[in-house]
């Protein structure tokens, strides 16, 4: 089909614009394919404005936002609420620890928040260095389904892993899967799943499940999910 003038015009628009585009960088595959949408959204956005250039020429037409339409108010919307997110995971963080500080044993003496990952906590435990993970996790609706929990918000029993580098003590509550556990990576560690598991049944530590199975902060655990290695490293 043969080029008519308008397209000519938008053809010759669209590359004067994007010419300048600098080249993709040599990042991980997800990042590089995160990159190739950016410039895809960045060639659109400029040939949408260059068609509208001739949309004005040629039909007498101006494509501008919709009346009212506050842009820079959207963007900060999301960004308000993506703060608000992390000031209630922070919160919970902050909650947590002290309870933690409170419940577990003396030999614990140091526990901090890792930022950016809700679930985990740095502990010491008779001087020695170890992640924790407190995790209130939402489960799939197949887990749902198979365990039969969404109505039932009873303390259910509590399941134990007592090996020497691994403690762990999980039990279901409601819609969510909930997990405390601490890794050794091949040291042993220096409590027992019982301290864990005396955690769980603390009033102030299930009004923390509460909260967190009404409004989770972490993200859904797929089908055929279970006890995963924290992704913090010592």
């Amino acid at each position: 089909m043969e080029d008519n003038d308008d397209m000519v015009l938008l053809r010759d628009a669209m590359d004067r614009t994007t010419d300048g585009l600098p080249p993709l960088p040599d990042l991980a595959p997800f990042a590089v394919r995160e990159g190739r949408r950016r410039r895809a959204r960045a060639r659109f956005a400029v040939g949408a404005a260059a068609f509208g250039v001739l949309a004005v020429g040629g039909l007498g037409l101006t494509l501008l936002p919709s009346p009212g339409t506050d842009v820079a108010g959207v963007a900060k919307h999301i960004d308000a609420e993506a703060e608000a997110e992390r000031e209630r995971a922070t919160e919970h963080q902050r909650k947590t620890a002290a309870l933690l500080d409170e419940l577990l044993p003396a030999k614990v003496t140091d526990i901090r928040p890792v930022e950016g990952q809700v679930a985990e906590y740095r502990i010491t435990v008779d001087g020695r260095p170890f992640i924790m993970t407190v995790s209130v996790r939402p489960m799939s609706a197949s887990l749902i389904q198979d365990c039969h929990c969404e109505k039932d918000t009873k303390l259910k029993t509590v399941q134990i892993v007592d090996w020497a580098d691994f403690k762990a003590a999980q039990y279901w509550y409601g819609k969510s899967r909930v997990t405390l556990s601490v890794f050794g990576w091949g040291t042993a560690v220096p409590l027992k799943a019982r301290d864990l598991s005396a955690v769980t049944r603390d009033p102030r530590f299930m009004e923390l499940v509460k909260a967190r199975n009404a409004h989770p902060l972490e993200p859904e655990e797929p089908l055929g999910g279970g006890l995963t290695r924290p992704r913090t490293k010592l």
